[in-house]
């Protein structure tokens, strides 16, 4: 009998997905002794829109969120955690676009739908959060916690040097899968490109953590694309740098 040979893995591509999200974190302070009169519900509303304009403005031609997560909790007088979550306490924004699997990473949300989410209806949601009634225990206030975009389209630089025959080819370290064919979308001149089926990881993920003077924002890059030297490194770096101008500093990398 002829030997028969197991067929050669075909060619690794140039981009492909991280096994483990590579991140850039910036803060963003606030000086609530100069506001000593500022009513707390106020205050968690300035923070929770400051973090909302700035994904608007990070996104802004790099990212299309396709969901938006809000979670709250109760802080004690100091703006501390103080243990345990009020009802409604998991909140979670989709329009029609959004994947059909879309889901919170949470339990029991509130589900939101919205035609269009943007910055406007990203607002209006905090708003609904901070706003909704809940008796708070002794003690505690309300406050929220956690910002999060986990769903999302990203716009692929120099798009006529990566796709061919109208394909866009990446390799999945995380699946181990090799030349996995990615979703497109043209939209406004520009090329999109999302998480293929089946795999874990979508181009970005973003969070933002309130404390009780500050708030942080994760931005998460799972693809090569925006994190090696190159066109969508400097676009990743432009978006970061408006938010630099606007007040926030890098902690890391």
């Amino acid at each position: 009998m002829g030997e028969t040979r197991a067929p050669e893995p075909p060619e690794p591509t140039e981009h492909y997905i991280f096994n483990d999200s590579l991140t850039v974190v910036l803060e963003h302070g606030f000086p609530w002794d100069s506001l000593p009169d500022l009513n707390p519900i106020e205050r968690e509303r300035m923070t929770a829109h400051h973090a909302v304009r700035a994904l608007a403005e990070l996104c802004e031609g790099l990212i299309r969120p396709m969901t938006f997560g809000v979670t709250r909790n109760w802080v004690d007088e100091f703006d501390l955690p103080a243990g345990g979550y009020p009802p409604r306490w998991n909140w979670f924004l989709r329009t029609p676009q959004s994947p059909p699997d879309a889901r919170s990473i949470y339990v029991d949300p509130q589900v939101v739908e919205t035609v269009t989410l943007d910055e406007q209806s990203m607002l209006t949601l905090v708003d609904r959060v901070l706003d909704d009634p809940c008796e708070a225990p002794e003690g505690v206030r309300l406050a929220w916690e956690e910002m999060r975009v986990d769903h999302t389209w990203a716009r692929l630089p120099e798009p006529e040097r990566h796709i061919t025959n109208d394909e866009l080819r990446i390799d999945d370290h995380d699946n181990k899968a090799r030349r996995v064919l990615v979703p497109l979308e043209h939209r406004h001149g520009h090329m999109w490109v999302t998480r293929p089926k089946r795999m874990v990881w979508y181009p970005f993920l973003l969070r933002v953590n309130k404390y009780d003077d500050s708030i942080e924002m994760t931005i998460s890059v799972n693809w090569s694309f925006w994190w090696h030297p190159g066109e969508g490194r400097a676009m990743l770096d432009r978006a970061v740098d408006r938010l630099v101008r606007q007040g926030w500093f890098t902690t890391h990398p």
